[in-house]
């Protein structure tokens, strides 16, 4: 349909999104609402006042050693995920393998993984398409939150957030993610993407919904 927003945007998801199916967008005064018939499945409307500070994020070389034992494993129902699933291959899923990484030294507990970027991603510029970038803040910061051992279910509950560039096709990113606090079933993280040099691409701040508890 061509809608988007340029800026800083809030995607608010109140049903599980059904994939087998046309949706309806409605455009309202304070933004898109999708629906699946009456039933509204989510909502976005413009942020502009978004910020979020990023901490220093590590190299490629450390992310790459995560990446080597991150991602959604055989053992995982999200094996598939398109984002995490270590089941998908290269320019089926975008392989954001993170890694869990305690919290020690007083820093919080983090996630981190290697984006090697794929060209079947990209749009006609070369660049890797939004809503791709989009994709690649969520799943790292559930596995932020979530210690390896951890059984709960989390999903996506809101993500607040901006893609400031568009990563080339081809090109190696960091994708990071950290914990930001808890609040009974509602657990918080911040993410971010960055190319090799460390500039930040995208960050976003995201609301987690503990649906199972193993």
């Amino acid at each position: 349909m061509g809608i988007r927003f340029d800026g800083p945007a809030e995607i608010t998801l109140r049903a599980p999104i059904p994939l087998d199916r046309p949706l309806d967008v409605q455009r309202g005064s304070d933004g898109l609402t999708l629906s699946d018939g009456a039933t509204p499945i989510a909502q976005a409307r413009a942020l502009p006042d978004f910020k979020l500070d990023v901490p220093k994020l590590p190299g490629w070389d450390e992310a790459v050693a995560c990446s080597l034992h991150g991602g959604s494993g055989a053992e995982s129902e999200f094996h598939q995920c398109f984002v995490c699933g270590a089941g998908r291959k290269a320019g089926d899923g975008l392989r954001v393998l993170a890694q869990h990484i305690p919290a020690h030294d007083g820093k919080p507990a983090m996630s981190l993984a290697a984006w090697q970027t794929h060209e079947a991603f990209a749009g006609a510029d070369g660049r890797i398409r939004p809503e791709f970038v989009w994709g690649a803040l969520d799943c790292p910061g559930a596995v932020a939150v979530l210690a390896e051992d951890d059984p709960r279910i989390i999903l996506t509950g809101r993500m607040s957030g901006v893609v400031e560039h568009l990563p080339k096709a081809g090109e190696r990113c960091v994708v990071a993610g950290w914990a930001m606090g808890a609040d009974g079933r509602k657990l918080y993280s911040g993410t971010a993407v960055a190319d090799e040099s460390g500039r930040i691409l995208a960050r976003a701040y995201i609301t987690w919904i503990v649906v199972r508890n193993g």
